[in-house]
Formats: C-alpha cells, structure tokens, sequence
C-alpha cells in the first residue's frame, strides 16, 4: 500500500497556502507535473492516503483520495480556468480532508526522523519534487508525529 507527501508550492497568482485552501475546497487534488501523474498511476490504490506540505507552513492536512488519476479535461470550465497550474496534468477527486497543525521547523524535523534523511539538504531536494511515495509505516509515523495519535 503506498500514501502520499504532497508539496505545495507559491504560484505566480497565489501563495502555497491559498493554492492548497483552494484544492481542498474544490474535494480534489491536482497533479502539478507529470512525474507525479505517472508515480500516481502506478501506486494508487483505494487505501492510498494523501498529506499536505504547505512550504513555508508544515504539514497541513491529510487526506483520502478516493478516485483513479483523472484528465485535466474531466474538470468544468470554472476549476480548470481556475486550477489550470495546479491540475495541469490531471487530478484526483479526495475525501476526508482532515487538517494538521504541525509547524513548518516541526514538519522538517519530522520528515528529517521519519522517512530517514540525513540532512536537510537532501529533504529540500525531495519537498522540490512535489510529491514523495510513503510507505505504511513512514505514513504512520508521519501522522503520529504531527497528531500525537497513532494511525
């Protein structure tokens, strides 16, 4: 089973923070490139969970995502005028957003535990990707550490 780290980034028309408001509000979660299409096609499963790294802030929200990779076209007009930076290479329809309260110095130091990094040089290479596949246990740990609460 794999989950998901998703990283948003600052946009040219708006900031990390209101790009990932803006997805969550709309129930979906766009693929910015098609690295991230393609990693999603081949590991997502009807288990597979998604969580938000909002840069600049931390950890953010948490999610499932409940439907297979999705064309940009499958978006009505409004959401793809709207999102046409974020879905650019598709999308996938999420349920149970969940929000997390775990600071940006928290989230690295967490991420930095968990998933095994050895410095924060390398962490930053990966959160550029846009998108880390998390096995069971890193997904688990991730959440105990930014709720307090096992999984």
């Amino acid at each position: 089973m794999s989950h998901f780290l998703f990283v948003a980034g600052a946009l040219r028309e708006r900031s990390s923070e209101e790009s990932t408001e803006l997805q969550l509000g709309q129930g979906l979660w766009g693929l910015s490139t098609g690295l991230i299409r393609t990693n999603l096609q081949t590991y997502l499963d009807a288990e597979s969970r998604g969580l938000v790294y909002v840069l600049k802030v931390g950890l953010y929200a948490e999610f499932q995502m409940v439907s297979p990779v999705l064309d940009f076209s499958a978006l009505d007009a409004f959401l793809s005028d709207d999102l046409r930076t974020e879905a650019r290479f598709g999308f996938v329809r999420i349920n149970g957003v969940r929000r997390l309260a775990c600071s940006a110095v928290a989230s690295q130091a967490l991420l930095l535990n968990v998933l095994q990094i050895a410095d924060q040089a390398e962490l930053a290479r990966r959160l550029r990707l846009g998108m880390h596949r998390l096995t069971q246990a890193e997904y688990a740990g991730i959440m105990r550490g930014a709720t307090g609460k096992a999984t």
